[in-house]
C-alpha cells in the first residue's frame, strides 16, 4: 500500500495501522452521520442541547485523559504497550456503541460518549506512536500522503453508507456496523506479525 520504495516489516506494520485507523475512524464517523437524529428521535429527553452536552463530555474526556494515558504508556520501554492498547481501544469504543444501542435516557448516552473519549485517547496516543515511530524519515512525506488520500476516501464512503443505512434500516443498524468496524479494527491489529512485534 506504500511507496516502493520503503519496504520490508515496517512497511507491513504501517499499511496494518492505517486498515486499523481506517476501520475505527470509519466507525467513528459511520455513527456521528445519524447521532444527533439518533439522540433527538430515541432518546428521552434528547434535544440539539443534550447533543452538544454529549460531544463536549466527549471531548474533555479526551482532553483530561491525555496527559495520564500518554504517561502511562511512557512507562515501559518499546511498544508493545502502544499495540496492546490499540486493540483494547477497539474493543471499548466497540462496547460502548452497543452500550449506546441499549440507550433510553440522555444519561446513557452522556456515559458512552464519555468511554468513548476515552478509547479514542487510547487509541489516537498509541497509534501515532507506533505510526510515526515506525516511518522512515527519507519517504515520511509521501507515506502520509497515502494514508491521507485513502482515509479521505474512507470517511466520504462512511458518511454515505450511513445515511443510506440510517434511513432504510434504522438507527439501530447504523450503530451496529459501527460497533462492528470497531471491534474489527482490533482484530486487524491482532494480525501484525511476531517478527514485527518483536521490534516494537
Amino acid at each position: 500500500m506504500f511507496p516502493t520504495m520503503y519496504r520490508g516489516k515496517k512497511s507491513n506494520l504501517l499499511s496494518v495501522l492505517t486498515f486499523n485507523d481506517a476501520s475505527l475512524w470509519g466507525a467513528d464517523t459511520f455513527m456521528a452521520v445519524i447521532f444527533a437524529l439518533f439522540i433527538t428521535s430515541n432518546i428521552e429527553g434528547g434535544t440539539a442541547i443534550t447533543v452538544g452536552f454529549a460531544f463536549a463530555i466527549y471531548r474533555l474526556t479526551r482532553g483530561f485523559s491525555s496527559i495520564p494515558i500518554g504517561r502511562m504508556l511512557d512507562q515501559h520501554k518499546g511498544h508493545i504497550d502502544e499495540y496492546f492498547a490499540t486493540i483494547a481501544a477497539g474493543a471499548i469504543i466497540g462496547l460502548s456503541y452497543i452500550g449506546l444501542f441499549f440507550a433510553t435516557e440522555i444519561w446513557h448516552v452522556f456515559v458512552g460518549m464519555a468511554f468513548i473519549g476515552l478509547g479514542h485517547t487510547l487509541d489516537i496516543l498509541s497509534w501515532k506512536i507506533l505510526f510515526y515511530g515506525n516511518m522512515p524519515k527519507n519517504s515520511g512525506g509521501e507515506i502520509i500522503g497515502v494514508y491521507e488520500t485513502f482515509m479521505q476516501i474512507v470517511y466520504a464512503l462512511s458518511t454515505v453508507l450511513a445515511g443510506f443505512v440510517g434511513e432504510y434500516y434504522g438507527f439501530e443498524w447504523v450503530l451496529a456496523v459501527a460497533a462492528v468496524l470497531a471491534f474489527m479494527s482490533s482484530i486487524i491489529m491482532l494480525t501484525v506479525g511476531r517478527s514485527s512485534k518483536s521490534e516494537m
